[in-house]
């Protein structure tokens, strides 16, 4: 039924939507986000209807007021109660008029950009290919959320990230690209590039495919601005305290988190950096620690070590489209381990 809804007053004639628009029923919020996370193609037309929803749900009073007034120039002898058809009438028209009002602002105004608000969730286990209203295309990584400010594509273009995601941006010298983490800001104008920055990590990376990018950090200690050329990568290690010395940032440097600028790192001529948005698991002389993160959010589990120097191992390999068991079994082939799944959860031991 849902899935037939064309039109923004579809939506508006469905009770849980409008709870959902209010926040009052925690199930509605819950249900219509997952169904908008899963319907892209329809997040121009549900912000069309929220955005009516906002405004006329803060025009109740004031279209009351219009209908006892319209009510008494049309009668100004009898009270307003006594018709109460009259008085419906009315608020149908009234509402009528405001609501075409609303469809000329949202659809029609030529020379108004409109402006898209909203989240775009990846679940652990799961990988999301995004088009973005201006064009600009987003693989979202496992366990990774972009949120759009509130006027995207009009004078600029906001982007918050938390996880990983791969941009490849749609130029337009006019509106400016930028992807906010919880450590830097990076500003584009058109060019790829790959973003990780989880909230429970610490370190953050920009690896730049193509084009050039500028970063700056979000602590206004480090005043420099690092600008990435194609095929540099920077990581911004936030437990460190002191500067890369090729980076001249500032004489406070021993306060700084460390940056680290570096070449791309390859396999097989693949950036590993971004190999993922095509199904491809690549480690690099990776520790085994980094490689159970990365694991457990592609393949929604669970590992445990059983013995700390297992977290110590490390390994380089190339995985396209297979499943944990298959991986775990090549890598334990390299330096051995034994691991055993059950459910959802993996315990490895020496």
């Amino acid at each position: 039924m849902i899935d037939e809804y064309r039109y923004p007053e579809d939506f508006l004639m469905d009770d849980t939507f409008k709870q959902y628009c209010e926040g009052s029923n925690q199930k509605c919020v819950i249900f219509w986000e997952e169904w908008i996370n899963k319907h892209p193609e329809k997040h121009n037309t549900i912000y069309a209807a929220k955005k009516m929803y906002q405004l006329l749900s803060g025009n109740l009073k004031p279209l009351n007021q219009q209908v006892d007034y319209l009510a008494a120039q049309l009668n100004p002898v009898i009270k307003v109660k006594r018709f109460r058809a009259l008085h419906y009438a009315i608020a149908a028209s009234v509402f009528i008029l405001l609501l075409a009002g609303l469809m000329y602002l949202v659809y029609e105004r030529p020379n108004k950009t409109i402006h898209y608000a909203g989240n775009f969730v990846a679940k652990r286990g799961e990988k999301k290919k995004i088009t973005l209203p201006d064009g600009t295309l987003v693989y979202l990584n496992a366990d990774s959320k972009i949120e759009l400010g509130d006027h995207f594509n009009q004078s600029d273009r906001n982007v918050r990230l938390t996880g990983e995601a791969y941009f490849d941006v749609k130029h337009d010298a006019a509106r400016p690209f930028f992807v906010r983490t919880k450590d830097f800001k990076i500003s584009v104008l058109g060019t790829a590039f790959n973003v990780k920055s989880y909230a429970n990590e610490h370190e953050s990376e920009a690896t730049l495919v193509r084009g050039t990018i500028k970063l700056e950090d979000n602590t206004g200690l480090n005043k420099n601005i690092v600008i990435l050329k194609a095929g540099q990568k920077i990581t911004y290690h936030l437990l460190h305290a002191q500067t890369d010395p090729g980076l001249s940032v500032t004489d406070e440097a021993e306060r700084l988190p460390k940056i680290e600028v570096n070449n791309l790192t390859l396999i097989d001529k693949e950036v590993v950096e971004s190999a993922w948005t095509n199904n491809n698991l690549i480690f690099a002389n990776d520790n085994f620690e980094d490689i159970k993160t990365r694991l457990e959010r592609w393949f929604n589990v669970t590992i445990e070590f059983k013995d700390k120097e297992l977290a110590g191992y490390t390994y380089t390999g190339h995985f396209e489209n297979e499943d944990i068991l298959t991986i775990l079994d090549n890598l334990q082939r390299v330096k051995h381990f034994n691991f055993k799944k059950k459910g959802e959860h993996i315990t490895i031991t020496k």
